[in-house]
C-alpha cells in the first residue's frame, strides 16, 4: 500500500456492501513495508469467501476509489475504519519517535494488554515491537487460540505497525503459525528470500530489517540456533551485510531484536541459550561480536519472563555507561503476561545490570533525535496491585554512532 498522506483511514472490506454482514475480516494488522512509502496490511477471512478489498484515503468518505488488494467475499461484511499514521521517512526526524516494546504475551493473563491499548488510543506510540512468544500458543485449539490473540491486538495493530520476531513458543509445525500470521513483515533477505514451514514455502520473515525515521531495526530469529542449524550461517551473513550497509549519517541509531537474550542473570538455564546465541555453535556465527564490530546501539529481547536493563556489555564486562557507551546496551523485556507467569531472579544482580524486576510490565522507548534516546519500564501488575507505574528510566546518549 502506497501512502499518500500523513494520516489515512483504513478499511478492509468485501467488494459489495452486504445488508447483513455475516463474517467480516478479522485479525487486521499493519507492518512497515519494504520502504517507508509503503505499509503492509494483513488480515484473515473465512475460507472460500471470494474477494475482499483494502480501501484507503484521507477520510472515511474518500475510500471507494483506491482498491489495492483483494481477498474475501461479497457477503462477508465490512471491518471497522481505522486511522493510522504513515511511517516516517528514513533520515532526520522532526519530532520524537515513540515505541512500545514487549515480549512474551499470552492470550490468557495478558497483563499489559489494556494498558498498551490505552497508550495506542492516546496516540502515545508510533510503532510496536513484540519480541517473540505470542498467545501461548498460536497453534493451540487448532489455531483458535492464535486467532483470539490476533484479534486481541487488532485495536493496536490495525492502527500502527506491529513488528515482530519469532520465539520458541512459535516452533510448532516448523514455525508455520508465526510465518503465516506475520507474512506482512518486510522480507528483504535477498540471499534467503523464503523459508519452508509445515505449511510450505513463504516469504522470509524470520530475519529482516527496516528503517523507521532515524532508526534502523534488524530482526533476527534466535530460534534458528536451536532448530535450523542450516540457516545459522545464512542469517549471520544477512545481519553482517545489512549492518555493514547502514549509513549512520542517515539512520544513526541501530537496534537489533530477537527473542532470546545474549545476556541475562535470572538463573543458570538462561545462560545456556544466551551463550549459544552470543557465541554461536562451536564458537562460530555468534551475534555478540557482530553487534560489537558494527556498533549496534541496543539489543532488545524477551524469553525470560522478567525485565532486565543492562549497561553496555562486551565479553561479559561493562563500563556501566549510559553516555557514549563503548559497547551494545542489552535489554530483556519479556514479562507482558502469560500462563507461565513470572520468572524470578535466583542469582545476585551482576554489576552489568542497571535494573531488574520480575513484575509484569512493558517498555517505552522514545528517540528524541540523533543523539538522545529515553528508555522507560512501566509496571502494570494486577497481582501486585500496581497499574501503569514507571519503575525504571534512563537516557542513552550517543554523540557519535558507529563501530565500537
Amino acid at each position: 500500500m502506497t501512502l499518500s498522506s500523513l494520516l489515512l483511514a483504513l478499511l478492509i472490506a468485501p467488494s459489495v456492501r452486504s445488508s447483513e454482514p455475516s463474517n467480516p475480516p478479522s485479525q487486521i494488522h499493519l507492518s512497515v513495508g519494504l520502504d517507508p512509502s509503503k505499509m503492509n496490511v494483513q488480515w484473515s477471512s473465512a475460507q472460500n469467501l471470494g474477494e475482499s478489498h483494502v480501501l484507503y484515503g484521507s477520510s472515511a468518505d474518500d475510500l471507494s476509489s483506491k482498491v489495492l488488494h483483494k481477498v474475501g467475499d461479497d457477503t462477508s461484511g465490512w471491518s471497522d475504519v481505522y486511522q493510522y499514521k504513515a511511517v516516517p521517512e528514513t533520515g532526520p526526524i522532526g519530532e520524537p519517535l515513540r515505541f512500545g516494546i514487549w515480549g512474551d504475551m499470552g492470550t490468557d493473563n495478558a497483563q499489559i494488554l489494556d494498558s498498551v491499548k490505552k497508550e495506542v488510543e492516546k496516540g502515545n506510540f508510533d510503532m510496536i515491537l513484540h519480541v517473540g512468544d505470542f498467545a501461548y500458543n498460536m497453534n493451540d485449539d487448532e489455531g483458535r487460540n492464535g486467532d483470539a490473540f490476533m484479534n486481541s491486538i487488532q485495536p493496536m495493530a490495525a492502527t500502527l505497525p506491529y513488528m515482530v520476531d519469532a520465539g520458541n513458543h512459535e516452533a510448532a509445525y516448523d514455525f508455520s503459525h508465526y510465518t503465516e500470521r506475520f507474512r506482512n513483515m518486510p522480507a528483504n533477505a535477498e540471499d534467503t528470500p523464503t523459508v519452508v514451514t509445515g505449511n510450505g514455502e513463504a516469504p522470509n520473515n524470520w530475519f529482516y530489517s527496516h528503517d523507521f525515521g532515524n532508526v534502523h531495526f534488524v530482526a533476527i530469529s534466535t530460534e534458528i540456533y536451536f532448530d535450523y542449524p542450516d540457516l545459522v550461517e545464512a542469517q549471520y551473513n544477512f545481519v553482517s551485510q545489512d549492518l555493514a550497509s547502514v549509513d549512520r549519517s542517515v539512520t544513526p541509531w541501530v537496534i537489533v531484536h530477537g527473542h532470546r537474550p545474549l545476556y541475562c542473570s535470572c538463573d543458570s538455564d538462561c545462560d545456556s541459550s544466551a551463550d549459544t546465541v552470543r557465541l554461536g555453535p562451536d564458537g562460530k556465527f555468534g551475534m555478540e561480536e557482530l553487534l560489537h564490530s558494527h556498533g549496534v546501539d541496543m539489543y532488545i529481547c524477551g524469553h525470560e519472563h522478567n525485565y532486565e536493563r543492562m549497561y553496555d556489555v562486551y565479553n561479559g564486562t561493562s563500563t556501566l555507561a549510559t553516555v557514549n557507551p563503548p559497547s551494545t546496551v542489552y535489554v530483556v523485556t519479556g514479562d507482558a503476561g502469560g500462563p507461565e507467569e513470572h520468572e524470578k531472579f535466583d542469582r545476585p544482580k551482576p554489576d552489568r545490570a542497571a535494573f531488574r524486576t520480575d513484575a509484569y510490565g512493558y517498555s517505552r522507548m522514545t528517540v528524541f533525535n540523533d543523539t538522545h534516546l529515553y528508555w522507560e519500564q512501566v509496571e502494570t501488575d494486577t497481582d501486585a496491585g500496581v497499574e501503569d507505574v514507571v519503575i525504571d528510566e534512563t537516557w542513552i546518549v550517543v554523540e557519535e554512532h558507529g563501530p565500537f
